[in-house]
């Protein structure tokens, strides 16, 4: 009875095919790489506060309306007046930079520097004004 053994070449072709599937693999789970675009890859918590920061603004954006609805269409000059609906500080922070979300009193724009690539809160606000 013979036993197969694993040749030297063999093992060695392994942890080749395996180190590179860790190089691959790891930046995407712990982020600080950069995808094909050579755009930065988040972390999952990173997403996860970045999907929540576009969840807030989606509400704010939600409460602009309810505002302007009140108000004879007036925009709120800043957005500590919609508290009272429903707004709260936590809401006013962006989670990945911890700074104050911005808001342009002019357009009822809320725009994050991190969490809203490209014009995610300009189609926010246009689809806000649609309604």
């Amino acid at each position: 009875m013979q036993r197969r053994v694993f040749t030297l070449i063999e093992i060695l072709v392994v942890v080749v095919i395996l180190g590179i599937l860790a190089a691959i693999v790891i930046p995407r789970l712990t982020g600080g790489g950069k995808d094909a675009a050579g755009k930065r890859i988040l972390a999952p918590k990173e997403k996860a506060q970045q999907v929540g920061t576009i969840s807030y603004v989606s509400q704010i954006q939600q409460a602009i309306t309810m505002y302007k609805m009140d108000n004879d269409e007036r925009l709120p000059a800043n957005l500590q007046e919609l508290k009272r609906y429903g707004v709260t500080d936590e809401m006013l922070i962006d989670g990945i930079s911890k700074q104050p979300l911005q808001y342009n009193p002019q357009t009822g724009e809320v725009t994050s520097p991190t969490a809203l690539p490209g014009s995610v809160g300009r189609a926010l606000n246009l689809q806000n004004q649609g309604q």
